[in-house]
Parts: structure tokens; C-alpha cells; sequence
């Protein structure tokens, strides 16, 4: 959404909504703003919103971006619908189970993407933010 106070175009790089309605703009810290981040923050209050900077070690430390492109790589891969009932009845008799168990459950593709697919595609979950995905992630079945 292209945002311009007195004049200046400054394009945000993300916009979120959080759960209670609050609109929140992000920058990334490592890409040139044509307004100074002060009079985006208050400009964007008058919106009833909230801006912030994110820090470098927000996005490069830790391992969500890493596990976020080990996934991503999976993105334009489907799982068929034998491979999908197969796990998602295996997580709803166990509650969660660990990634290594779960790749038991595809015969019709190769596990390590149906596996990225159902993650990509909000059928079950694991922490990105904990450690590199492994055979001991926990996956756990998305309630719809």
C-alpha cells in the first residue's frame, strides 16, 4: 500500500493485522526508506496504526528464515489425498508426533515434500523458530 505524508511515496514492506484489529507496518532494516522512520511512525498513528523498523536479528538470527526456505522450495508441490488422510488420522490418534514418524505415512510422493506441502498449505504445523526442521520437529494437525 503506498503511503504518502506531506507528499513523499514510501511502500511498506508488510502490513499485519493482528487478532484484535490493529493495523501494524513493518519495514525490513535492510532496505533504504524514502521517509524517516519518525514521520512514518507518526504519520501512520493518525491511521490508527502502528509502524516499526524491524532489527536485523529479527529476520537473520535464528532459524525461521532458514527453516522458512527449506520449505519454501516444496511450495508448488500437492499431496494426494491418500498421503494426506494417512497423516492427518495419525495425528488425530496421537495428538503430535515427531517429524521423523510422520514421513511413514506417504507412499504416493516422496515424504520430505509431501510433508513441506501440508506445512506450506496450513494442513498441520511445526515451530520454525525452535531449531532447523529435523526428524525430532514436532508436527501437530492444524484444527480447522
Amino acid at each position: 500500500m503506498p503511503f504518502a505524508p506531506g507528499g513523499l511515496t514510501h511502500v511498506f514492506d508488510f502490513q499485519v493485522f493482528d487478532d484484535d484489529g490493529v493495523v501494524l507496518y513493518l519495514d525490513a532494516p535492510d532496505r533504504a526508506r524514502s521517509i524517516d522512520g519518525g514521520l512514518l511512525s507518526s504519520e501512520v498513528s493518525r491511521l490508527d496504526a502502528r509502524y516499526r523498523l524491524l532489527d536485523n536479528r529479527e529476520i537473520y538470527d535464528g532459524f525461521r528464515l532458514r527453516n522458512a526456505r527449506d520449505l519454501l522450495r516444496y511450495a508448488g508441490a500437492t499431496v494426494p489425498l491418500g498421503d494426506r488422510l494417512r497423516l492427518l488420522a495419525a495425528l488425530d490418534e496421537h495428538g503430535s508426533l515427531p517429524m521423523g514418524e510422520c514421513l511413514n505415512a506417504f507412499q504416493e510422493t516422496k515424504p520430505v515434500t509431501g510433508i513441506a506441502s501440508l506445512i506450506l498449505h496450513g494442513f498441520v504445523e511445526v515451530d520454525l523458530d525452535e531449531a532447523p526442521i529435523g526428524p525430532e520437529t514436532t508436527v501437530r494437525r492444524i484444527a480447522r
